[in-house]
């Protein structure tokens, strides 16, 4: 029987483990609880900040005023294999916390690598921009690209949109915690998401060909930033 996803109070399947899957039969859970009160655009968020709360971790996200307006709490399972906040940096989780708010905003009902892209790069000052500029690539034109591929996608009308993790974003998340282990560090970090953008059939792979990102680049830009330093906290 195939895995369920929460959303609200509706329990929908993961899409099923195909051919093109490479990952492991135990598939990631992420379970989405919203409160009734309908979230506000990502666009107007001033911050974003996660609490600790058990094994919930909230959201709470502040309108232009600097007033909560709105939280959602996401669950994960701590088991082995699975996406748990613990494994992350601060500003890395908030990206994968993001993308389904992406994907909601724009009816796409599986959360994918494009949504994770989109939310790297609207993070202001975030290190994914310093290590797209640092490598020469224009941010601005590469969220303009992310977006032309969002708007392409297919859109569904019901409230499930954003309520499917796709299998392109956890092969991505898999391949970000191989990135950790070869750099040596505890915690997977937006330079693993960056790299692991490269092997990305779906997207990151022909983003990074038009805009001419080598992995060889990516990497000398990361270096440039974090020098010999090693990820050992999440702040």
């Amino acid at each position: 029987m195939a895995s369920t996803t929460s959303f609200s109070t509706v329990q929908l399947p993961f899409p099923s483990n195909g051919p093109s899957s490479s990952l492991s039969p135990q598939r990631p859970r992420l379970s989405l609880q919203f409160p009734p009160a309908r979230i506000r655009s990502f666009k107007s968020l001033k911050s974003l900040r996660l609490r600790q709360n058990g094994d919930a971790f909230r959201s709470r996200r502040f309108a232009g005023s600097g007033k909560s307006s709105s939280s959602f709490v996401v669950r994960c399972d701590s088991s082995g294999g699975r996406i748990t906040q613990q494994d992350f940096t601060e500003m890395a989780w908030q990206a994968i916390v993001s993308s389904p708010e992406v994907a909601k905003e724009n009816k796409h009902q599986i959360i994918e690598t494009e949504h994770l892209m989109k939310a790297l790069l609207e993070q202001k000052n975030g290190l994914a921009r310093r290590i797209f500029s640092k490598a020469g690539v224009d941010n601005t034109r590469l969220l303009e690209a992310t977006d032309k591929f969002i708007q392409r996608q297919p859109k569904v009308i019901s409230e499930s949109s954003g309520s499917m993790l796709g299998r392109d974003l956890e092969s991505l998340i898999q391949r970000a915690r191989d990135y950790k282990k070869e750099y040596g560090d505890s915690f997977v970090s937006v330079e693993h998401l960056v790299l692991a953008f490269a092997q990305d059939q779906r997207f990151g792979k022909q983003l990074f060909k038009d805009f001419q990102i080598s992995q060889k680049a990516l990497k000398s830009a990361i270096e440039s930033i974090r020098g010999r330093q090693q990820v050992i906290d999440q702040a």
